[in-house]
């Protein structure tokens, strides 16, 4: 009997043990149209910790692919001439379902490669060669003892809409999303940027003291409106479940109430009436306010969302604007945001300005000091979008910093599928949108950014809602036909590769990559607690032997699989 009883005991211990295992790193892989998603449901979501390093010799490899891996894990040593082959497949994968996802005899050519551009191919186009290429090879070389910018943190966008979808959730599997995204065993975030009543992702236009118009004390703005109630809510309850200690919120204002605007509308061609700037002014200060009474502090504030939206994209942009030129943006942050802000308990809350494209720097902040040189003083920081940014080089972001080297430097807004080109709205499991987040965040963190925010947390299926059916893809969508499961993308993963294991104040160090397909791109940081971080890039459609010389570690070799993403730890 006793016998039996340990047995069955045992039997328990290991079905805990199982569970507990998989709960805490398994993908519960899905197949879709476009490629592969992660679901998670209130019983079960895929997390990952952090990875011991038990020797100084040692590494840890996170590894994700094109062909299933996610978050996969590899352990080895700086030993030379030993080769550690990543294998590329996903062990719920079937063996015929991994034979199709990899051809080496198909190799993508893209309009950024010599060969496209003489023959015209798109990004999208595949072509055969008759050979089979069965691996390349490449090296990597750390210099730790050349550093560049610091790390602020990565992050996503709470806006109405993501309030919206989460209020519907169960709230077992709202936490499942919190702890998904700001949780230490999820993807690390550590920033939030909100809007200042309304945003293109809300279901309808709104802002604060609509009424009564042409009320210059906003005397209607005494407390917060419901919606930004249900976002506390939700952000409280993100900070309890997921324990983060410094939660850097952000807010940015879309458009003021239509009686501040010369053309007394949401959006269109507008500017702000100069005989509410300091009532604009006003307006950021209550809201700051009004949080802090919630008990949200409010890390930082921008001059206001992409603010040639109401200058020269009016004709496209149906959303909430609000226009401004170098010039008035100037005079308004010198004689009223400024000052109010430094005046006030809030002097401590930073200040980024533009919050716009790459295509406008570094003009627009040349033209503000052309107006009034003090008016940087009050700048913090500078704030860019992404959505142009494979047509404007990162030249530009190079000749800002050489001007404000001062500045802190945010991405503070991306998404995929808002070109008309683009499929508006998610492409459910698309590893090449996956990518196109990789190269960007490597571009922009190998040109001094200090940090990233993504746009919304999560969508719905058709990439919404909001009231102008501005439908775009997202790292999660909900399944909103029963809202009892959602999907991690491979977008999930890829923002993952850097946010979760590139801690805040992490330094930039030296990385050189030599690489005779140019298809292996690398950034790497140091530390806090001093391990060394490289996230990896192997774009070619076919796998590729890394050499990894450190002038401390030594020297090891990968084999990483083709179309993957990695990020090797090692002390």
């Amino acid at each position: 009997m006793k016998r039996n009883s340990l047995l069955f005991n045992l039997l328990i211990l290991l079905i805990i043990v199982y569970f507990v295992d998989t709960t805490n790193s398994q993908c519960d892989l899905v197949e879709t149209k476009y490629g592969l998603v992660c679901r998670c449901s209130t019983d079960y979501c895929d997390y990952l910790e952090e990875p011991k390093l038990e020797a100084d010799t040692s590494w840890f490899m996170i590894s994700s692919s094109k062909n299933g891996l996610r978050f996969h894990q590899t352990e080895g040593k700086f030993t030379a001439g030993t080769v550690t082959k990543i294998e590329d497949y996903h062990k719920n994968a079937t063996p015929k379902s991994r034979e199709e996802r990899f051809n080496p005899d198909a190799i993508m050519v893209d309009n950024r490669n010599s060969l496209g551009k003489i023959f015209g191919f798109g990004p999208s186009n595949v072509f055969s060669l008759p050979i089979r290429l069965a691996k390349s090879s490449a090296s990597i070389t750390i210099n730790r003892n050349k550093t560049y910018q610091k790390i602020t943190g990565f992050g996503g966008a709470f806006t109405g809409t993501v309030a919206y979808l989460l209020d519907k959730l169960k709230p077992e599997l709202q936490d499942h999303l919190y702890k998904s995204y700001y949780h230490k065993d999820g993807i690390g975030y550590n920033m939030i940027r909100t809007s200042i009543g309304g945003c293109d992702f809300d279901l309808e236009p709104w802002a604060y003291n609509e009424m009564p118009q042409n009320d210059a004390t906003l005397s209607n703005f005494t407390q917060l409106d419901k919606r930004d109630i249900l976002k506390v809510e939700q952000i409280k309850r993100l900070q309890r479940v997921t324990a983060i200690k410094d939660l850097k919120i952000m807010a940015a204002a879309w458009s003021p109430p239509p009686w501040m605007k010369t053309n007394n509308n949401w959006t269109g061609f507008s500017q702000l009436k100069s005989t509410y700037y300091q009532t604009w002014a006003l307006y950021h200060l209550k809201f700051l306010e009004l949080m802090q009474a919630k008990n949200i502090t409010i890390w930082a504030i921008s001059t206001g969302n992409e603010p040639l939206n109401g200058v020269i994209g009016w004709f496209f942009v149906h959303f909430m604007s609000l226009g401004w030129t170098p010039r008035n943006q100037a005079i308004y942050l010198n004689d009223y945001l400024g000052p109010m802000l430094r005046k006030s308990q809030f002097k401590d809350v930073l200040i980024f300005g533009n919050d716009d494209q790459r295509y406008t720097y570094p003009t627009w902040f040349e033209r503000m000091n052309a107006t009034n040189p003090e008016s940087l003083k009050y700048l913090d920081g500078l704030a860019v979008h992404w959505y142009w940014d494979d047509v404007f080089g990162p030249e530009l972001i190079d000749n800002t910093m050489k001007l404000y080297p001062d500045k802190l430097l945010l991405n503070t807004e991306s998404c995929v599928g808002d070109k008309p080109w683009q499929t508006h709205g998610p492409e459910l499991g698309s590893w090449e949108r996956g990518e196109q987040y990789i190269k960007a965040f490597l571009q922009d963190l190998q040109h001094n950014f200090n940090g990233w925010i993504d746009w919304n947390l999560l969508l719905d299926e058709k990439g919404g809602p909001n009231y102008v059916n501005n439908f775009v893809d997202a790292p999660i969508v909900v399944n909103t036909s029963n809202y009892s499961e959602f999907y991690k993308q491979p977008m999930f993963y890829s923002i993952g590769h850097f946010s979760k294991f590139i801690w805040p104040d992490s330094k930039r160090i030296d990385v050189k990559v030599t690489s005779l397909q140019q298809s292996l791109s690398a950034v790497g940081f140091q530390r806090s607690d001093g391990v060394i971080v490289v996230v990896i890039f192997n774009s070619a459609s076919i796998p590729q032997d890394i050499t990894l010389n450190d002038g401390i570690r030594g020297t090891t070799i990968v084999n990483v699989p083709p179309r993957s993403i990695h990020t090797m730890l090692y002390k």
